[in-house]
């Protein structure tokens, strides 16, 4: 009897790490078929479709993260840049009633505090970058050499949702301060590769540079970096010109280009980039920014 306990103990040890192991393996081959779940969500032309079927695909991608222990850095990518996207796209400037505004949000908040996470669990396995984590402005944007192009995706999407975050909570005062190292992964990313996805980096930038000079605005910059993603882009990447339009025209009042970026984005036409959804987002969020018009201006 006592020769029988050791061996059903090591049986039971053995199914259980080849269950481990046959679940981490299904885990990881589902990530690849992710892959293809991203690319279509990204080519679907109806907004409102994609708007219904987003969520079903977030939480598919929560429980596969979870399943992975947090493990799988290509699954925490697609939480993070999923998460954003969805936020940006479908919370944010989606309605002109102010009451359901604000409660859209601070779901948006939720979800671009999620992605962060995500993409941070990534980034954090780097030693150089978990030791500036916390550390200041400085030591943070040193710890930045430590990524290289191969990084420059998770870099984005993370700093993407962090400053996104921060942006929608602007009344406290340590989420501010946050936006140097913010800045920092982004310029990092710049360094790696400015053409990604039509050189989306620079998007980011434009909203940067479009603030007050006393946070760090610069209208020539600003400028700089739209005519950066027109030319990586071919003039085809139209969520620039209502970035464009929402952040730079209302920070210079400038009228006359407001109107010429809204026509610019009517008139494009839907298939212009194969990520159809990006062309329609822009396309609604600028009826919204369209209409409230003449109470910028």
């Amino acid at each position: 009897m006592k020769k029988i306990f050791p061996v059903l103990i090591a049986a039971s040890l053995l199914m259980f790490s080849a269950g481990c192991s046959i679940k981490r393996m299904t885990i990881n081959a589902t990530s690849l078929f992710m892959d293809d779940v991203v690319e279509e969500f990204m080519a679907e032309e109806d907004v409102d479709f994609a708007r219904a079927a987003g969520p079903a695909n977030l939480k598919l991608l929560d429980g596969l993260i979870k399943g992975s222990n947090y493990e799988n850095d290509d699954l925490l990518l697609k939480g993070c840049k999923l998460y954003g996207m969805y936020s940006m796209g479908f919370y944010e400037d989606v309605t002109t009633d102010k009451k359901q505004e604000k409660i859209l949000l601070k779901k948006a908040s939720g979800l671009y505090k999620k992605a962060k996470e995500y993409g941070m669990k990534a980034l954090l396995k780097n030693n150089d970058f978990k030791q500036a984590a916390d550390a200041g402005p400085e030591d943070f944007t040193k710890s930045m050499a430590a990524f290289g192009k191969s990084d420059a995706e998770t870099l984005f999407w993370t700093a993407y949702a962090w400053g996104c975050y921060i942006n929608l909570n602007r009344n406290v005062t340590e989420n501010v301060a946050d936006l140097p190292k913010v800045i920092a992964m982004i310029n990092r990313v710049v360094e790696l590769d400015d053409t990604y996805f039509y050189g989306l980096p620079h998007l980011f930038l434009i909203v940067f540079y479009s603030m007050p000079p006393m946070f760090g605005g610069d209208q020539v910059k600003a400028m700089a970096e739209y005519n950066r993603i027109k030319a990586i882009s071919g003039d085809k990447f139209i969520l620039a010109e209502y970035f464009m339009a929402k952040y730079y025209c209302q920070q210079t009042l400038d009228r006359e280009l407001f109107d010429s970026m809204m026509e610019k984005v009517e008139n494009a036409a839907p298939n212009v980039i194969p990520e159809r959804l990006f062309t329609g987002v822009a396309k609604r969020k600028a009826e919204i920014l369209k209409a409230r018009a003449d109470d910028i201006f």
